[in-house]
């Protein structure tokens, strides 16, 4: 007989799951050992014995939804042809995220964390190093006359409009996508 059910997840992700969770809801020094325990159903010292630190188990969870918040809506607008069209869906699907969305919550509390938390600091930079790169060499492949200019340009501009909407929810995404899709155009050389 074959169990079909999803697999259950581990000790380790539910406790990592749950400390993600909870920083968009209590802010980052919020996430307390007993927040997350009881969150994650267990008690506070399988935390430690998973993870070791509070301040380790905040950076885990915060780098591994950063990076899939922008994996997620990146990985799927890269698989249009065009460069122009790539980025019109990109920021489009960015910008119909809810402004008080929690994984932009997250998002904005972890950068505020990272001024003060060098490692931290140090694996958003990472992540955001490795999505500029991805950008710039899927920009180079598909014929974009300055990728590395694209890559920076787009990144920066997602990160600013981002914070400007959490600010402004109504505030109009149409510039920012008609100068980036100009950016990327192939008339440019």
């Amino acid at each position: 007989m074959n169990d079909l059910s999803p697999p259950r997840a581990s000790t380790r992700e539910k406790i990592i799951e749950a400390a993600a969770s909870l920083i968009p809801e209590v802010g980052w020094g919020g996430v307390t050992s007993r927040r997350v325990a009881e969150r994650a159903g267990v008690n506070t010292g399988v935390i430690h014995y998973h993870v070791g630190s509070i301040g380790e188990l905040r950076r885990i969870a915060a780098v591994s939804r950063i990076r899939l918040f922008f994996l997620d809506r990146i990985g799927d607008a890269l698989a249009q042809p065009d460069p122009p069209a790539a980025v019109d869906m990109l920021l489009r699907r960015l910008c119909a995220t809810d402004s008080r969305d929690p994984e932009l919550l997250l998002l904005y509390e972890s950068l505020v964390a990272a001024g003060r938390d060098e490692q931290l600091r140090s694996e958003i930079a990472a992540s955001l190093a490795q999505l500029r790169q991805w950008l710039h060499d899927w920009f180079a492949e598909h014929g974009v006359a300055r990728p590395l200019t694209a890559a920076v340009t787009l990144t920066a501009a997602i990160d600013g409009f981002l914070l400007q909407r959490t600010l402004d929810p109504d505030l109009d995404p149409t510039p920012l996508i008609e100068g980036m899709t100009a950016l990327v155009s192939p008339h440019l050389a």
